[in-house]
């Protein structure tokens, strides 16, 4: 189901993607020689002082630059000062995490007067975003060093230590981003779970006390905004609970997780379901903080969702995870780790997104609708 919001929201997206690739683009072709003012490159490299991190968008991809965020703030360097640089859409994954000293939102008039007034404030500047080009202008005017890939031209120039692109996992993508400061790094065998408060774990073992001993599976069946494609069709999603519950009768409890924005997906999949299997369905839509979120999917026993950040989320905190994909490839942007989630997904043999290259081309076949209940079950069972 695609409603009149969510097509708005789609045209927004397109709109902003359009305005960074021509405005902001072209701003970079205008000021990239700023990064040839002397600086004793070695210098800022192997021993900097002040390091800022830009991430701007994207929960999922958020929570996977956790291990090499991680793995840069346990180097052996003494007292340095590690910033982010996020937006309203993201900071709060990295909330409470230990990672920063200093948390800048690009919304916020404040935190964009003190960037304005930084000029070549920070030593290194590690840009996570993968096609940004407002990013790019960003780095060349706070960086002496900047750090990120090559793959589209006038970000390219704007960097002067660009890493290849090598179409790995994600997580291996971020972390090869520590090379050029000389960082050995290590590939994790799990990522970095969120840190919640002992108010959140309160909460929700309070709520779950009621379902004790029930198998607990959650869903997210709804969509993020930027890609309708990796929205499983909701028909195919009634199918699926009626058949968990089927089979596993009034031991299994199924949660529908959601944000404000996907309300309406959830609540149109709730109204479809039968009074036998809805008694058996709550939705999460608006209960839980991200904290008090991480925490529950903690304390699940099995995750299932389409290709959207609340995956990462449960991957991240340990829970077993089912996936299912359409246009993207769990190879670069599955469950991590993938030798311990499953990850679903039916390829034509087209590579609809190439994030580098800020391509996201419209998987109108709809690929992740091929995949058959069946198919799902059989990983439930063999995962409960």
């Amino acid at each position: 189901m695609i409603t009149f919001l969510n097509k708005i929201n789609v045209i927004k997206i397109k709109i902003l993607r359009n305005i960074d690739k021509y405005l902001f683009g072209f701003l970079n072709y205008l000021f990239f020689w700023l990064k040839f003012l002397p600086f004793n490159k070695s210098k800022y490299l192997k021993q900097p002082k002040k390091i800022l991190i830009i991430r701007l968008w994207a929960l999922g991809s958020s929570i996977l630059t956790f291990p090499m965020i991680k793995q840069l703030k346990d180097y052996r360097w003494p007292n340095i000062q590690l910033d982010l640089l996020a937006t309203n859409r993201n900071q709060a994954v990295f909330k409470n995490q230990w990672y920063f000293n200093k948390i800048y939102n690009l919304f916020s008039w404040k935190d964009l007067l003190k960037l304005f007034f930084s000029f070549k404030k920070y030593d290194v500047i590690i840009d996570t975003e993968e096609y940004f080009r407002l990013t790019s202008l960003i780095s060349i005017w706070l960086w002496k060093i900047s750090i990120w890939r090559w793959e589209i031209l006038s970000r390219k120039l704007c960097y002067n230590c660009p890493i290849k692109y090598e179409w790995k996992h994600q997580v291996i993508e971020y972390l090869k981003l520590l090379q050029p400061l000389w960082i050995k790094y290590k590939i994790p065998e799990k990522l970095e779970p969120l840190i919640y408060t002992e108010k959140d774990k309160l909460k929700i073992d309070k709520f779950l006390k009621q379902f004790e001993w029930k198998i607990k599976i959650c869903m997210h069946t709804a969509w993020a905004e930027t890609a309708p494609d990796r929205f499983r069709a909701i028909q195919n999603w009634k199918k699926l609970i009626e058949k968990i519950i089927d089979k596993y009768g009034e031991r299994v409890v199924i949660f529908l997780s959601g944000t404000k924005f996907e309300e309406k997906q959830v609540n149109k999949l709730l109204n479809m379901l039968e009074k036998k299997y809805k008694n058996q369905v709550y939705s999460l839509v608006n209960k839980f903080n991200l904290f008090e979120f991480a925490y529950f999917l903690g304390k699940i026993d099995l995750m299932i969702s389409n290709d959207t950040w609340p995956m990462h989320l449960a991957a991240a905190m340990w829970t077993k995870t089912i996936w299912l994909f359409g246009p993207n490839l769990p190879e670069r942007f599955g469950a991590w780790p993938l030798d311990k989630n499953i990850n679903i997904y039916k390829w034509n043999w087209k590579v609809y997104v190439k994030v580098m290259k800020g391509v996201f081309e419209e998987d109108k076949e709809r690929n992740i609708n091929k995949i058959k209940v069946e198919e799902i079950m059989k990983e439930i069972e063999e995962s409960i």
